[in-house]
């Protein structure tokens, strides 16, 4: 007999599921611990997690928790950009040791153009590394020269 558990569709548990359709697919879904999610979900809930707590240990240790999630989730969620460049955004203030003290203070990350500067050429040069030429088949170059008709053929 099969198991129940087994029969029930896979569903993505992350409450802000970037899909329409919540299902998993057979081999679509990530585990982790007991719970399935999308792969870009879960990247995107760890980077979050990793989010808060870069800003945790680096910036403020006692910021208000429901705050610094509402502007996070509003930054990623609602304004649309990514994550990875929020997480970038913050590693780029730690690294260059710039003032930082509360949580609407992400807003300034993801509009500083240096910041955005340097994410738009670590991304450039990460494509470049990633791409690859392969020849496959070698191809010859075979001339056929083309028989033209002028007058001089009319004399012969």
């Amino acid at each position: 007999m099969p198991d129940k558990k087994s029969e029930k569709e896979k569903l993505c548990r992350y409450r802000n599921c970037l899909h329409e359709n919540r299902v998993l697919g057979q081999d679509e879904g990530v585990m982790c611990g007991n719970l399935y999610y999308h792969t870009d979900c879960l990247k995107t809930k760890e980077e979050i997690k990793e989010i808060i707590v870069l800003f945790t240990e680096r910036i403020n240790p006692n910021p208000i928790y429901a705050q610094l999630q509402r502007v996070i989730d509003n930054i990623v969620f609602n304004k649309g950009i990514g994550s990875e460049f929020l997480l970038f955004g913050l590693r780029y203030y730690i690294d260059n040791k710039i003032p930082l003290n509360y949580p609407q203070g992400l807003y300034y990350v993801i509009q500083n153009k240096n910041m955005s500067e340097s994410y738009n050429k670590r991304k450039s040069t990460m494509m470049k590394s990633k791409i690859e030429i392969r020849e496959e088949k070698k191809s010859t170059f075979v001339h056929i020269p083309i028989k033209h008709n002028d007058v001089s053929d009319i004399f012969k």
